[in-house]
């Protein structure tokens, strides 16, 4: 599917991206973004003023971020450094390894992997940073920027492939801001709420256009931002410098993870618990005749109060008296445990542990999270993001060639995550290999890689074949014409 950034084009493309149902799934990502990073307590007080619009300012707000501790828990597939190999001359890998740590690319990853845990999808760009001249060498810088989905629009085929990027640049009191590495004359300031001026940067394969819009509906105005030295609006690179999961076969975005929502509304159930717990004084009632004068009247535990009595003795007495409230306290908490548990449960955060309905809410959670295996969900993870880093060797390959850094003479990336070990002595782990060695039925290679699971197969083979060729040379064989 071929694209042209024709300007009917653009302006339907732009016209889609401003409707209400766009917007609102931008608005919803960006909600969860700032739910995860600390303005949950916001997003509680709206939701008791809709449940109790007249008294909701008195209650206690509870802003506990399960989100943040959810994410946290699965995005741990970058913790560890993964080791990469390319299959062309060591000299490639040499070359690709200083680029990424130049740049930091693994903690691009880890803030990429926070991304897809809490949206089930994002965008990598990929753009040139500096050139450094050394002789009659170039190389190249590269910054990676992590995309989260209130960031970026997306066009796919119809095979799921994308092939048009439209990055946005609202202000940074919106968002985070992002650059795509040229020298823009444009600004990047704006804010979309309020109407002003908004800029997107238009990607493909062959062009790349920035395009300034302010007004709204009738009003709205589209104007082309020629960038200098690029009239044209070519992509410079010849690839599109930018990456995406899920890979599928469908051109629609993702459902919206529930688990911002479900954040919400987990923590404004426990600020009505709590404000249920701060109740137990009770409320003061004065019974006296409607016609008798009454003070303000203050309450207190070392506060008295003067109640005097009518003198006309068929009045009624004035008398002071407290209601109190008696929730089930004790219920209401263990509700919040169970659905605390069930998003847990949908989050595929599972443990044997139980949350104790005696125990604080906070250490108990924490407890169960702790406990909760979460390793099949790290490695099915670090699957998806093998492709990502193979589309991402691609386009920096690419563009070293196009701006005259070095040549890469691979086209592929292996990608090695390093497996957790097991919290076991040095001494039960070789006692374990001894015995699998008595039974016979392991290869000395296989009980290596169980020694060391990072070694790969044929690192294992290979360190094996050095350790028999040492032995044999230590007993004089094959060596010096002695066999």
């Amino acid at each position: 599917m071929d694209i042209n950034l024709t300007d009917d084009f653009v302006n339907y493309i732009i016209t889609e991206i401003e409707g209400e149902e766009n917007q609102k799934r931008k608005r919803d990502c960006y909600k969860s973004y700032q739910i995860r990073e600390g303005l949950l307590y916001y997003y509680v007080k709206n939701r008791l003023a809709e449940l109790f619009p007249k008294t909701y300012e008195q209650y206690t707000t509870s802003d506990y971020s399960i989100s943040k501790k959810i994410i946290d828990k699965k995005a741990k597939a970058y913790k560890d450094a993964p080791i990469r190999k390319l299959n062309g001359p060591e000299k490639d890998t040499e070359e690709y390894q200083r680029t990424l740590n130049d740049s930091g690319f693994n903690t691009q990853m880890k803030e990429y992997d926070m991304i897809f845990n809490e949206h089930k999808y994002g965008a990598m760009a990929v753009f040139p940073k500096d050139e450094i001249v050394e002789g009659l060498n170039k190389n190249l810088n590269f910054k990676f920027i992590p995309l989260a989905p209130f960031e970026y629009d997306v066009i796919k085929d119809k095979d799921g492939k994308s092939i048009l990027f439209v990055l946005s640049y609202p202000s940074t009191d919106i968002t985070k801001s992002i650059s795509d590495g040229f020298n823009q004359t444009i600004s990047e300031s704006g804010n979309a709420d309020e109407g002003t001026e908004r800029v997107y940067s238009f990607w493909t394969e062959r062009e790349h256009k920035i395009y300034a819009v302010t007004g709204k509906g009738k009003d709205l105005r589209i104007e082309r931002r020629v960038l200098e030295g690029n009239e044209l609006g070519v992509n410079p690179y010849g690839v599109l410098p930018i990456v995406d999961l899920p890979k599928k076969y469908d051109r629609n975005y993702p459902l919206p993870s529930p688990l911002a929502r479900q954040c919400v509304e987990l923590n404004a159930l426990m600020s009505i618990y709590l404000q249920s717990g701060s109740m137990q004084v009770g409320q003061l009632v004065l019974k006296y005749p409607s016609d008798q004068a009454l003070e303000v009247v203050h309450q207190g535990l070392f506060t008295g109060m003067k109640l005097p009595q009518s003198k006309n003795p068929d009045d009624a007495e004035t008398s002071a008296e407290y209601i109190s409230p008696s929730p089930d306290l004790a219920g209401h908490k263990d509700s919040i445990l169970t659905y605390a548990s069930m998003i847990l449960d949908e989050q595929g955060i599972n443990s044997n542990q139980v949350i104790n309905p005696n125990e604080r809410f906070t250490s108990g959670l924490d407890r169960l999270l702790n406990s909760a295996d979460v390793q099949s969900i790290i490695e099915e993870n670090q699957n998806k993001y093998l492709d990502i880093e193979n589309d991402i060797f691609l386009i920096v390959k690419k563009i070293s060639e196009v701006l005259g850094g070095y040549r890469y003479s691979s086209d592929k990336v292996t990608v090695r995550y390093l497996k957790p070990k097991m919290l076991i002595t040095d001494s039960e782990n070789l006692d374990n290999l001894k015995k699998k060695k008595e039974l016979g039925i392991f290869e000395d290679w296989e009980l290596l890689q169980d020694y060391n699971p990072n070694l790969s197969e044929q690192e294992a083979r290979d360190k094996m074949n050095m350790l028999r060729a040492n032995r044999l040379v230590a007993m004089g064989v094959g060596t010096n014409g002695n066999n």
